[in-house]
This record gives C-alpha cells, structure tokens and sequence, in this order.
C-alpha cells in the first residue's frame, strides 16, 4: 500500500505517523512544477493525498493502481470527479472544518477594506501621520448579502447581527429554520445584489456557480457596494471585478482567493489601492488547519478499513 501526499498540507508527525502505519508514506513538501512531474509522483500511488494541486482526468487516467483520493480541503474540485468515477476511485474530502476560521477572515477583509487599513499602515510607516485620507464606513446598519448560506454563510450572518447589519441571503438550496433563528431573510440573488451595502460570497465552485457574480450581477449591485470572497475565485467574473473596482462602481473589496492560483503577476486587481488580498488564507487558522489534516487522515485509516467517509 502506497500512500503519496502530492503537496504542501499541513502535516504534523504524528499525522505521519499514523499514515505509516496504514502503508509506505511518500510525502512533497511543495506542488509539482509540471503535470508530467504530478503524474510521476503519483504513478504507482494506491491513496493520494491533495491540497493544492488538480488531478486532472489525463492525470488520472495516468495512474496504474490509485484507488482513493483524499482531498485537504472542503471544496471537491481539486479531482476531476467523473473520471475518478470512471476508474472506480473514491473521492472524499473534509466538510466544514474551517467555519470559524473562514467567516472570521470574512470580517478580516470587510474591515480592512472598508477602514483603508493597508493602506493606513503604509501611511505610518512612511513617516506621515494624517487622519484625513482615511474616512471609512461603518457596519451599523448597513445591509449584508450572504450568497450562499450553508454553515460558513449562517456562521457569517450570526457574527454580522452583532455588528448591528441587516441580513439577507440567496441559496439554491435555503434553510428557513436557521433563517428564522439568524433573522435572515432569502431573497432572489437579483434582489440581494440591489438592496445589499456589502455581498460576501460563500459557495462551492461547481459548473452552476462558475462566474455566478459577472458583470450583469455586478451592474446590478448599488453603486459603491462592497464585497468580498472568501469561497472560490471562479465564482467571479474576475476581469469585471477589477473593472467594477476602477470604476468606483464596486467601492472596495476583500478577496482571499483569485480565478486563477497564484495569480499572474500582471492581475488587474494588484495596481488597485481599495482591494484588500490574501493568499488563500482563509482557512489558515492553527485549530482549522489541525482538524482538517485529522479528518483527512481519518478518510484515508477509514477506507482501508472498508468504510467510505466525506465521499465527494
């Protein structure tokens, strides 16, 4: 049994440990430079860990023995699932381990864009001290749209009442009862965009929420709308955001992730001074990054015992 972690998950020695003790353990520290380079890392591979790199079909298809792919992560997407299907190899992944992290994050980059707080920073540093380029907006009051409304999206609206914000919300699937408990109301997503002060987006990335937010919604958001992304970059129409941005039809955002990771080095959005970036950092809390790797082990122990969990 041969188990391969293809990329840098956090991965501490007692996670090592028990992977050990299911088969010979293969781990790389860093993602393959090439597809040719994945696919030679995984060639003879029975369970693959990932947490950053697609296994495309070709590269599925190129495996001799893979049996199970254990994502590091809670979107499925890292696996082209139909030809994982295809080769009868079973796909998991870990729901909902980083709630928390993820919709603190949200606030992290709603405030640090709607506070100017990069940009205050640099101000200091520089040697200037003057208030006055830096007049914000506060959260009183305004109104939050939460497109997507599963456990990040209602941990979201639970921390926005505390801010004293009006909650609405589109999903293709609602949750009236939480709804009532949170006091979010679900309108359609045309109407959340034209009421909303602030749109913070909490979906997966599948073919039906691919550019969800193109120029269309983005035309349709109130002029001087903030907004911010926590969930996956291709939910945007990217290129329309940058242009939104430059406008000033989109006041400012926050955004954790981009259509494309890591960025080109020539990405619009860099050379604007009312976006905030992070590198996908959402997740990235001690306690998330623990439970995520303790889960995604416990994936892989559980299916070489016969038992299939957090199945994609």
């Amino acid at each position: 049994m041969k188990i391969v972690v293809v990329d840098h998950v956090y991965l501490l020695e007692e996670h090592a440990r028990k992977l050990r003790s299911l088969g010979n353990l293969e781990i790389f520290g860093e993602p393959s430079k090439t597809a040719d380079e994945l696919k030679e890392r995984i060639k003879d591979a029975d369970v693959v860990i990932v947490g950053w790199s697609d296994l495309t079909k070709d590269i599925i298809d190129s495996t001799k023995r893979l049996r199970m792919i254990s994502i590091w992560a809670t979107t499925c997407h890292y696996a082209d699932l139909a030809a994982a299907k295809e080769k009868g190899i079973v796909v998991t992944h870990v729901p909902g381990y980083a709630m928390e992290a993820v919709a603190e994050h949200t606030f992290a980059l709603l405030l640090a864009a709607v506070r100017k707080l990069p940009m205050a920073d640099k101000h200091v540093r520089s040697g200037v001290f003057d208030w006055r380029p830096f007049g914000g907006r506060e959260l009183a009051g305004k109104t939050l749209g939460i497109v997507g409304t599963g456990s990040i999206g209602f941990r979201v609206a639970e921390i926005a009442k505390a801010f004293g914000m009006r909650l609405l919300g589109y999903d293709k699937y609602p949750n009236p009862k939480r709804a009532e408990e949170t006091g979010l109301k679900y309108v359609d997503l045309h109407t959340l965009l034209k009421e909303c002060d602030v749109v913070t987006v909490h979906v997966t990335l599948t073919s039906e929420t691919e550019k969800l937010i193109g120029r269309k919604e983005i035309d349709a958001m109130k002029d001087g709308a903030i907004v911010v992304n926590t969930s996956q970059g291709k939910v945007f129409d990217e290129e329309a955001l940058a242009e939104a941005l430059k406008s000033g039809k989109i006041a400012c955002a926050g955004l954790d992730v981009f259509e494309q990771e890591p960025p080109r080095k020539d990405n619009a959005l860099f050379g604007l001074d009312n976006v905030v970036l992070s590198p996908h950092v959402g997740f990235n809390t001690v306690e998330a990054a623990r439970r995520c790797t303790d889960i995604c082990v416990d994936n892989v122990a559980k299916f070489l015992e016969g038992h299939v969990q957090n199945a994609c």
